[in-house]
């Protein structure tokens, strides 16, 4: 009897435990009970399993060299991951073979070039943004080609920066930001990228994090906007997610104005002026 009220009392532990948890094999090694006899109890009480998203095992202690300030390329080295993936650790983007989905709800699937937000897909993208002529700093369609073609024939991200005249870190950057499972696709990059170029974006400091607390507190310590833009230079000289430039700034204590804060922001800018 008593062995019996012992495993009663280990499947209502179980269950009320799985309850929060969601899977079985987390909570049955969690408790100590065999995976097949826990996988029985949740299917008797009608509990299916749900799959936890994977974890790398470096990202709490990544997590903590960012609270404490360290430099996101530093950071990354140090728990051995790739920049670009501590990027989005940073920005809370999830990851699949073949899209991104970025804190804001956004969702951009490489495969068909389509942006979706909020589960409504974007139109598709016209033949006119795909050939709109840009400024110099951005990839062609054609560049993207090359990069494919030069990738393939196993030349280093320089090698590939030389011939297309570009730095080796922009070749790196639409790499690792256009690559799916079957490698880098140009012609999924430049729709892709034609996708994300319509305005008007999320404003930078409506999004939480640590560059937004930055900017906090730098008003609250009567700083001017020209003060904190310097201070985030000087305080992090190598991570670029803390940039904010002066007018962002000041577009985003206009934009809480109009909803009737403006004495809060007046107090926010040194010079007292709304």
């Amino acid at each position: 009897m008593g062995v019996e009220r012992d495993l009663a009392g280990l499947r209502e532990r179980f269950l009320a435990r799985l309850d929060a948890v969601g899977n079985v094999t987390v909570v049955a090694r969690e408790l100590g009970v065999n995976r097949n006899t826990a996988f029985g109890w949740a299917r008797k009480a009608g509990q299916r399993s749900v799959r936890l998203p994977r974890r790398h095992p470096g990202r709490g202690e990544y997590e903590r060299l960012r609270d404490a300030g360290v430099a996101r390329r530093v950071a990354a080295r140090q728990v051995g991951v790739n920049e670009r993936t501590a990027k989005d650790w940073d920005w809370g983007v999830k990851k699949s073979r073949s899209s991104r989905t970025y804190a804001d709800g956004r969702r951009v699937d490489y495969t068909t070039g389509t942006v979706t937000m909020g589960g409504v897909t974007a139109p598709p993208v016209g033949l006119t943004a795909l050939e709109k002529q840009l400024h110099s700093r951005f990839l062609t369609l054609a560049e993207r080609e090359k990069i494919r073609d030069l990738r393939a024939k196993g030349l280093s991200l320089r090698a590939i920066g030389r011939a297309l005249q570009r730095p080796a870190s922009t070749v790196k950057r639409e790499i690792d930001q256009n690559s799916g499972s079957e490698g880098y696709q140009p012609y999924a990059a430049h729709r892709a990228a034609a996708a994300r170029r319509p305005r008007p974006k999320q404003r930078k400091l409506l999004r939480e994090g640590r560059l937004r607390r930055f900017v906090q507190d730098g008003l609250q310590r009567r700083w001017s906007p020209e003060q904190i833009c310097h201070a985030l230079t000087t305080e992090y000289p190598d991570d670029e997610s803390m940039r904010v430039s002066v007018e962002t700034i000041y577009q985003a204590l206009y934009f809480q104005a109009r909803g009737g804060l403006k004495r809060e922001v007046q107090a926010a800018v040194r010079s007292g002026r709304t």
